[in-house]
């Protein structure tokens, strides 16, 4: 019997994230890993500014619901969330950069579609559904975190230097934090059931668009063997 929350989404959860795994195995065991993770670095960094900003949407969307008792508990969250999330993107622009790659090419590049679908979704449900939605994005994106010694088996097996994987280390140590935070949350919400329907389809979506990003990758390198930066920018 599911008591909670959390527990119910994350049956759901369970049930779908094959697609998931199996885009992720593709694309961590690729045989031109060290070429494809140089781009996926900085398709992440979109991912994380774009976060940031989702948070400060639904936090603020939130704030303008203050008879809503799941509203008046989303947006302390986020605040806390957005403090803990600050400033890890300039964290991974720097490990960017110490594979050759400047914040202006980082500007420059062009998100691939999947990432646009990945944050862009998530404020159509924040905006006009409600802000609770994020949290399906928020569970799936830190529920699945990098180990550290996984972290270490790829920097041996890409020779890529130790600094391009400090941001992704740190949130394999705090992201398992996060994700007990996310649970608790949602588990004190009284959700209605179009709250949860609508949670999940946002778990879901992330979910879909998240392994789309993989496939994305891995078939623009396969068009591209010798992939760079400008294959990311707008013509």
């Amino acid at each position: 019997m599911l008591s909670s929350h959390s527990d119910l989404l994350w049956a759901k959860i369970r049930l779908a994230e094959g697609r998931l795994n199996a885009a992720s195995d593709d694309f961590w065991t690729h045989p031109e890993l060290a070429q494809l993770l140089p781009v996926f670095l900085v398709q992440l960094h979109r991912v994380m500014q774009g976060g940031l900003h989702l948070m400060r949407t639904a936090r603020d969307r939130a704030l303008t619901l203050p008879d809503d008792p799941v509203a008046r508990i989303v947006a302390p969250y986020l605040d806390q969330h957005i403090l803990e999330e600050q400033d890890h993107d300039d964290w991974l622009l720097d490990d960017i950069g110490t594979l050759g790659i400047s914040p202006a090419e980082v500007a420059a590049a062009t998100p691939v579609p999947a990432v646009v679908s990945l944050v862009g979704a998530q404020y159509f449900w924040a905006l006009h559904i409600h802000p609770v939605t994020v949290f399906g994005y928020l569970i799936v994106l830190e529920g699945y975190p990098p180990l550290t010694e996984q972290l270490e088996a790829i920097r041996k097996r890409t020779r890529l230097p130790a600094t391009a994987f400090r941001c992704l280390i740190a949130h394999a140590d705090n992201d398992p934090h996060h994700i007990a935070d996310l649970n608790r949350t949602l588990d004190s919400m009284p959700l209605t059931e179009e709250q949860q329907k609508y949670i999940a389809l946002s778990a879901f979506h992330t979910i879909d668009a998240v392994a789309s990003v993989f496939e994305e990758l891995v078939a623009l390198h396969a068009t591209s063997p010798e992939i760079r930066l400008r294959s990311l920018r707008a013509s």
